[in-house]
């Protein structure tokens, strides 16, 4: 129907995002932390805070975690651009700018989306084990399909190999279960397209990965991942790894992920 992007425009304009939840902890340079797929803020609670004793700390629950509306969805796909003017909205409010923004897993896209949507109130972009380029739809579409059916089954399965073990699996999948499965699905589907819409270039900050696991040393693979994951094309871009961790860096090696993060906090000129 000729008539179909129209309403698609029209219903998108229509919905309203219920208000961001979040907590405000600590005094001094602004720290934006966003937690990944199925999480939720209190992810970040020991890193939030050790960084409070010395910033304005702020730990976002995405719409759909915490108890919070779902995030507004065109299409079946959760609208990260709506998302990145809510949260610039949130950090001008907040003011203590320009903030460091972390984003882990798909938090990171969505923390560059809100740099894209405010660069003057962002410092630098931290991603954890995260990525800027579209995820394969073949990967994500099983799961956001199995969701449907028996969504413990399905999450267990997207978890248990990014998960240090059985008991760190089963706390991820708790989250993810008080999450609504359409916004599960929403954002899954989300991922399967390129969530900066090929504006990597724009991202003219700082920006470092923490990657999970060992420093691949094959120069052809790395480039490879550089590629894959939307970062060749970014102005000022670098990856530390954290040998031994899985997924979530910052609960599988806490102290590390601090000092990292505070020594490229450093390196901004602060």
């Amino acid at each position: 129907m000729p008539c179909r992007p129209l309403l698609y425009s029209l219903l998108s304009l229509c919905l309203q995002a219920a208000p961001l939840g979040f907590t405000k902890v600590g005094a001094g340079p602004g720290v934006l932390l966003l937690h990944g797929f199925g999480g939720n803020k209190d992810v970040w609670v020991g890193i939030a805070a050790d960084l409070a004793r010395d910033h304005t700390v702020l730990c976002v629950d995405l719409p759909g975690s915490g108890g919070t509306t779902g995030p507004i969805v065109v299409e079946g796909r959760a609208d990260f651009g709506a998302l990145a003017k809510e949260l610039a909205a949130l950090v001008r409010k907040e003011g203590v700018g320009p903030w460091l923004a972390v984003g882990h897993s798909m938090g990171g896209p969505i923390a560059a989306r809100t740099v894209l949507e405010a660069p003057d109130a962002f410092r630098g972009l931290v991603l954890v084990d995260s990525f800027l380029g579209a995820l394969p739809e073949a990967y994500m579409e099983p799961t956001a399909q199995g969701l449907e059916g028996d969504p413990a089954t399905a999450l267990n399965i997207f978890f248990a190999l990014m998960t240090t073990g059985p008991e760190q699996t089963r706390a991820m999948v708790a989250e993810a279960r008080r999450i609504p499965v359409p916004a599960l699905q929403a954002y899954l589907r989300a991922l399967s397209r390129d969530p900066l819409l090929g504006r990597q270039r724009e991202l003219r900050l700082p920006v470092v990965q923490f990657a999970s696991g060992p420093r691949e040393t094959d120069p052809a693979r790395a480039a490879a991942i550089l590629t894959q994951f939307g970062f060749k094309d970014l102005p000022a871009f670098k990856s530390l790894s954290f040998p031994g961790t899985k997924h979530w860096v910052m609960l599988d090696a806490p102290e590390s992920f601090l000092l990292a993060l505070r020594a490229f906090e450093a390196g901004l000129g602060r």
